[in-house]
């Protein structure tokens, strides 16, 4: 994001915008999952913390939407080939975490596992980072990963060698998630903030 004003094709301002949007819904999901195993005063709270998260990211990507009209669309083949490209290839990813996490929840439930239900889609969701990373040539996408991945693999642990409620260790997976896509969010914000100052 350090080029010179007005190099800055208006996809990318597109897919940073998107994805705030996208980290927004995502948070508040896991956000809402922590109220699993807190009391509720105090699971309001974390929430409510989150949702000043999520406001600032919908708003920030309302704001990149609009500003993307200042910059150039895609105007050479390759460009567009690449544009193209990333796009199939972030759909073919987005597509295939959606899919295993509705066999894994099949199959979970099917064979009475259905504790295991947060971490393992917490799993798939660290899991599905580690391709993005190679799509949008970026390498925060390994650190969100390595995170969620590493909070689920706690939580599969906890549930199968502790005695912990299952509701606390949904908890526990949910905040460390909401943190990293949270932090994915605040990253894209900073993007953001480059792309307005190439905007002029």
């Amino acid at each position: 994001m350090d080029a010179e004003p007005h190099t800055i094709p208006r996809v990318a301002v597109h897919s940073t915008a998107g994805g705030l949007l996208l980290m927004a819904f995502f948070t508040t999901l896991w956000a809402s999952w922590t109220l699993a195993g807190l009391p509720l005063p105090a699971g309001f709270v974390v929430v409510a913390a989150f949702l000043v998260c999520v406001v600032l990211f919908v708003v920030e990507g309302i704001r990149l939407f609009v500003l993307a009209r200042r910059f150039p669309t895609v105007d050479t083949v390759e460009r567009r080939g690449q544009t193209r490209s990333m796009g199939r290839r972030f759909g073919v990813i987005f597509g295939l975490e959606g899919v295993l996490i509705g066999v894994a929840s099949g199959v979970l439930g099917a064979t009475g596992l259905s504790d295991y239900l947060n971490p393992v889609i917490a799993l798939i969701v660290g899991l599905h980072f580690i391709p993005l990373a190679g799509v949008f040539e970026r390498t925060i996408d390994y650190w969100i990963a390595g995170w969620v991945i590493a909070a689920a693999l706690v939580g599969i642990g906890l549930l199968t060698f502790t005695t912990l409620a299952a509701t606390t260790v949904w908890t526990i997976v949910a905040l460390a998630t909401a943190c990293g896509t949270s932090t994915y969010g605040f990253y894209m914000i900073c993007q953001g903030r480059r792309i307005a100052i190439n905007a002029g």
